[in-house]
């Protein structure tokens, strides 16, 4: 319907197919209980429809509470927007900040580390790296936006969160920290979505299919 709308044209005959996700390279990493405390975020840091800003505000705020100390904060990225923005936490000593952008096999490796992926997003933006970390295992702290509930069961499969309220974003991760066995519930849960529902048979395979239709 958004598309209609953007080119002023009505389609009836149409397929969606979603993105592949290479469960060759992000494969299922079981988590341990403790990693519901290491928190990664991998975004282009170029305009505002990646919400990063309110990745910072979320990090600036857990830096209130007495538990933030026991978390293990990474942030990779690039942008226009990316010093301003981390500016704002470069002095946490648990908050790990690296400019620049890295390989999927490096991001698969990188995953294995952590149980929380952060991604916030304003517009259907960076979904393809939200089911990356979800079918390596990593519980999605994301948004109620766009085409990302089409992706996430809200408090099953990761957290679909209130842009406007931080606290929103705060009272699903302590849900999490407070709820290890449930952190690795939904950490299964999210991976077994994102590897049936982005496999080769449902996103390349139905291409295929499609194109031989034609």
């Amino acid at each position: 319907q958004v598309t209609c709308a953007d080119i002023g044209l009505s389609i009836d005959n149409y397929k969606i197919i979603h993105n592949y996700i290479d469960s060759s390279i992000f494969a299922f990493s079981p988590k341990r209980e403790e990693q519901v405390k290491n928190i990664l975020l991998i975004r282009n840091f170029d305009n505002k429809k990646y919400a990063n800003d309110i990745s910072i505000e979320f990090i600036k705020e857990l830096s209130k509470k007495e538990y933030f100390k026991d978390l293990k904060i990474s942030i990779y990225g690039d942008g226009k927007l990316f010093d301003k923005l981390t500016g704002a936490v470069k002095g946490f000593d648990n908050v790990n900040i690296n400019k620049g952008f890295i390989t999927q096999q490096e991001i698969a490796m990188l995953q294995k580390d952590y149980g929380i992926f952060l991604c916030p997003t304003r517009q259907d933006a960076q979904g393809v790296s939200m089911c990356e970390a979800m079918s390596s295992g990593l519980v999605p702290l994301s948004s109620l936006s766009t085409a990302i509930p089409e992706f996430v069961k809200d408090q099953d499969e990761g957290f679909l969160c209130n842009n406007r309220e931080i606290n929103s974003f705060i009272n699903s991760y302590e849900f999490l920290l407070n709820n290890p066995r449930k952190f690795l519930e939904m950490s299964k849960n999210a991976s077994m979505r994102v590897q049936g529902q982005c496999s080769l048979e449902n996103t390349i395979g139905k291409e295929i299919e499609l194109m031989e239709t034609m």
